[in-house]
């Protein structure tokens, strides 16, 4: 067979000479790494799923021996003058003629060759793979996935016609009877044929079916893994331009495959004991509510979802962690996914998993992969300071490591324990380009979802997709909230389990704490915890005043001291208010915190504010008198103590979640003035006329305001009214008694709601994943939308998960007075240090992020607003594009009055009061 002669890789060498790689040598390293990685890297929960779909396996191995032919035939379509005569991207011009000569001299072009095929470009060789196979009698489920190897398969069952549509593409000449044209198709034949004897096969007919979608994806997932580890030169080199085989075959695979594989997979240990688990894991003995769910997870034969329902400060985050360990142990599962909805709430969690994960490490005696995953986890210092794995010797003890193989957009979720924000899970169900990849990931791991109440019907809609596909992989899902409305919570349920059934004990149930969980396809309840001794009774007090009453009020209440938190619905109305109350109280006394400010400052105030109010300071460190006033990030991720609070108001749920802010730790109760003995909430901007400030009204819509205004009680229990007051607002069937005006204010206000709770979802649909029982026997048409100009970027995929105006975010710096620049608050000149490429300056530098207001990112003015900043970079701030942590990010540049013209605005910034506009 000529099969030496086709080559599979050109490329300028790491030496700069021009090598290559036979085609059949590829597919040889192809088919080792992916049979490799069936062993080595897929968890036994995947493989049980690949094993379970191959019909008429006689054994495991039959699974094996599948895969392992996916990736001996995955470049079949590289055997075609379209491929074959394609000259190399490098210019590599010698190598080039020396391919094509060989060609010639064997007969497979004719004399005039140089005149290339003129619509090679049809038949693009993944396509091409595809066609073949099936003229070869491979069915699609198989053929589909060599198709789709390079991330997308074919579209449409016609595509399998472009072997006969564009067939000079695959023989050269057109007339079947042609002595080219049957050159390549015996070419073909015997390549298809070595690959069937290689792979043990005696006949076509003896390859299995795949008979699951689920399992498809997953081998195309590991295909496409496969074949970047086999295509990389450092693991597989290429040949020398005159060598056409390997001297030692066995040494090549073997070197290949120890160059990139580092760890071992993870085993977790059975755990029998919930106070020993929790003693060695989190150094302290479980509470009645964690042992209760330990317990409960040991003894369910087959667990798949379970979302637990606390209040704050309850453990949540160890009842997760501990469950994942239970889990995967249950489930074959050898990972975790741990997702929260911001970046700060992700990093603030990444410390705590990166503890937990070092113990487990050292109770395993082997070292752990970890993968941090949002837009700026290169900042992350303790995950920038992570041993990398080309720093490591064999003589490390075992610890966390970063696997620097997986550090890509498109690999990180492919590695072992990966925490980032819930973007990365909602692309689960977006269709995008390699997204076989990611669930390939996702199918080996337990997934936790945490703050699971802060979803909108936009982002519902790709979550609840993501469970129905996770639900199929049979994964293991914990999804963590203080309270969910009952309707979200049966949405989460059903979608895992594919059903559409209503639930009485879940739906209807109003206990707290609440446990809702499957085991196989039953759904079950843990509802009989014993009662919270510590509970908290919340005074509701309603103002509808003005800013001045609202001073009055707090200067009232402070006149003994105190600290007290002001929430308010947006970034706006928390600098007016808080330039008031700067002005009358004085900087020392006032905080301002909100999304406007550079990203090192709201660092810097979170940390004060931490240090001052938070939870693992000394009493004595309490400031006498402070105040802070903030928007929705203070109720995300700080864990603050407030003596009394005030606060815009907001549907229940988020409300609830405010108040976790007040009184929060009992330590501090003996030393609160006598006046804020008490919990005290006021609600600002209410009136008998349910008429709402603008900015509420926009962002949560007056249906949920208007309910939540109505069923807001004069005094709260925490945490035992808050499943109770959350199913009042979100249950529409609970009737509110108003009168004809007001309820026609509130028809309008349901109407409205509805229509754009649709619209939502009609939108998300777009690019949404088909429906599990949707897509076909094979996976042609898999990843299908009506955007054929869609943008594969990983930046757009994340934009198109959630909902709402595109952002821009800038990097701010201060203009000198010798024409450089200096961080906002320094002195020293880094325009030069940054023009040199110095690593520490870029780093500095890069964290200096804020994003501009929206009112420049609307899709009349976006593109000018980019279009503007752009120019500005590129004739003040070129240099940052030749800086790895810089590069494509945009930049602004203030004067001496801290300010900034955009669009004819004038934008300041104030380290007290952040970014405002003019």
């Amino acid at each position: 067979m000529d099969k030496n002669i086709l080559w599979a890789k050109k490329a300028r060498g790491l030496d700069g000479t021009s090598k290559w790689l036979p085609l059949s040598q590829h597919l040889l390293d192809t088919k080792f790494v992916i049979s490799m990685l069936y062993e080595h890297y897929l968890s036994e929960h995947q493989r049980k799923i690949i094993q379970k779909a191959v019909v008429n396996q006689l054994d495991s191995s039959a699974a094996k021996q599948v895969v392992a032919f996916t990736g001996l035939v995955h470049d079949i379509g590289k055997a075609t003058p379209a491929f074959q005569t394609k000259p190399s991207y490098q210019g590599l011009g010698d190598l080039d003629e020396m391919l094509m000569e060989r060609l010639f001299s064997k007969g497979f072009v004719p004399d005039d060759y140089l005149s290339l095929l003129s619509r090679s470009n049809r038949s693009p060789h993944a396509m091409a793979g595809e066609n073949i196979l099936e003229h070869f009698g491979v069915r699609n489920d198989i053929g589909s996935i060599v198709g789709g190897h390079h991330g997308k398969p074919l579209e449409y069952d016609s595509d399998c016609d472009n072997i006969d549509t564009f067939s000079d593409n695959y023989y050269y000449e057109m007339n079947s009877n042609n002595p080219i044209h049957i050159k390549w198709f015996n070419l073909q034949k015997e390549l298809f044929e070595w690959a069937l004897s290689e792979n043990g096969y005696d006949d076509v007919r003896q390859i299995p079916k795949i008979n699951d979608v689920s399992a498809q994806v997953i081998i195309e997932g590991l295909l496409v893994m496969a074949d970047w580890i086999a295509s990389n030169e450092k693991y597989f080199p290429l040949f020398e331009e005159n060598q056409t085989e390997c001297d030692n075959l066995q040494q090549r695979m073997e070197n290949g495959w120890l160059s990139w594989f580092k760890n071992t997979r993870w085993e977790p240990k059975f755990n029998a004991d919930a106070d020993q688990y929790y003693q060695e894991n989190f150094g302290f003995t479980p509470r009645g509510f964690q042992r209760k769910i330990f317990n409960t997870i040991k003894n369910t034969p087959n667990p798949g979802i379970m979302i637990v329902e606390a209040g704050m400060g309850m453990g949540k985050t160890e009842v997760a962690l501990s469950a994942v360990e239970q889990l995967a142990q249950k489930q074959n599962c050898d990972g975790m996914f741990y997702c929260l909805p911001t970046q700060a709430t992700t990093n603030a969690m990444f410390n705590r998993i990166l503890t937990w994960l070092s113990k487990v490490s050292a109770m395993d005696d082997e070292s752990k992969d970890i993968q941090l995953v949002h837009g700026k986890s290169a900042l992350n210092r303790n995950y920038a300071n992570l041993p990398k794995n080309i720093d490591i010797g064999e003589d490390r003890a075992a610890g966390v490591m970063v696997n620097q193989w997986f550090s890509g957009n498109k690999t990180a979720i492919l590695d072992d324990f990966v925490v980032g924000t819930v973007d990365q899970l909602l692309l689960l169900a977006l269709k995008k380009k390699h997204l076989a990849l990611r669930h390939l990931g996702f199918s080996s791991k337990v997934v936790v979802i945490d703050e699971a109440h802060g979803f909108d019907s936009y982002m519902q809609t790709y979550l609840c997709r993501a469970l129905q596909w996770l639900g199929k992989y049979h994964i293991p899902v914990v999804i963590l909230s203080a309270t969910l409305p009952a309707q979200k919570r049966m949405d989460f349920i059903n979608s895992y389990l594919d059903k559409s059934s209503v639930d009485d004990k879940v739906y209807n149930n109003l206990s707290y704490p609440l446990v809702s969980y499957s085991d196989g396809n039953d759904v079950k309840v843990l509802d009989d915890f014993e009662p919270i001794k510590q509970t908290t009774d919340v005074m509701i007090k309603r103002m509808s005043g003005d800013n001045s009453d609202l001073i009055n009020k707090v200067k009232e209440m402070l006149s003994d001291g105190g600290i007290c938190g002001i929430i308010v619905n947006t970034v706006k109305r928390a600098q007016t208010i808080g330039q008031m109350f700067i002005d009358y109280f004085g900087t020392e006394k006032v905080d301002i915190l909100h999304a406007s400010f550079l990203d090192t400052d709201r660092s810097v105030k979170e940390r004060s504010l931490l240090k001052e109010i938070g939870k693992k300071d000394a009493i004595t460190k309490r400031p006498k008198l402070k105040i802070v006033i903030g928007t929705q990030v203070l109720e995300q991720s700080l864990d603050i103590d407030f003596d009394i609070l005030f606060t815009d108001l907001a549907p229940m749920d988020l409300m609830l979640q405010r108040m976790g802010r007040l009184h929060r730790h009992a330590k501090n109760n003996a030393n609160r003035p006598i006046k804020l003995k008490n919990p005290q909430l006021y609600v600002l901007s209410i009136n008998d006329n349910y008429e709402y400030e603008e900015g509420a009204s926009f962002i949560y819509g007056d249906l949920l305001l208007m309910r939540t205004q109505y069923f807001l009680p004069n005094q709260i229990n925490l945490p035992n009214d808050i499943s109770k007051l959350v199913q009042q607002v979100y249950d529409f069937s609970i009737p509110i008694k108003l009168n004809d005006d007001l309820n026609s204010k509130y028809k309008s206000a349901y109407e409205d709601y509805h229509i754009k709770i649709q619209s939502k979802k009609i939108s998300a649909s777009t690019y949404i994943l088909d429906n599990y029982d949707d897509v076909h026997a094979n996976l042609i048409g898999w990843l299908n939308n009506d955007d054929k100009q869609q943008d594969d970027s990983d930046a757009k995929g994340l934009a198109q998960v959630r909902d709402g105006d595109d952002t821009i975010e800038v990097i701010m710096v201060k203009a000198n007075d010798d024409g450089g620049y200096s961080i906002l608050g320094e002195k020293d000149d880094i325009s030069n240090d940054v023009a040199m490429g110095d690593l520490e300056a870029t780093i500095k530098l890069a964290k200096n992020t804020i994003k501009l207001p929206q009112m420049f990112s609307k899709n009349y003015n976006i593109e000018k607003t980019i279009d503007f900043l752009e120019k500005f970079n590129k004739q003040y701030l070129s240099n940052w594009q030749f800086q790895p942590y810089l590069k494509g990010s945009l930049g602004i540049i203030l004067d001496e009055n801290n300010q900034f013209t955009l669009s004819n605005h004038v934008l300041t910034y104030d380290k007290n009061i952040g970014l405002t506009v003019e």
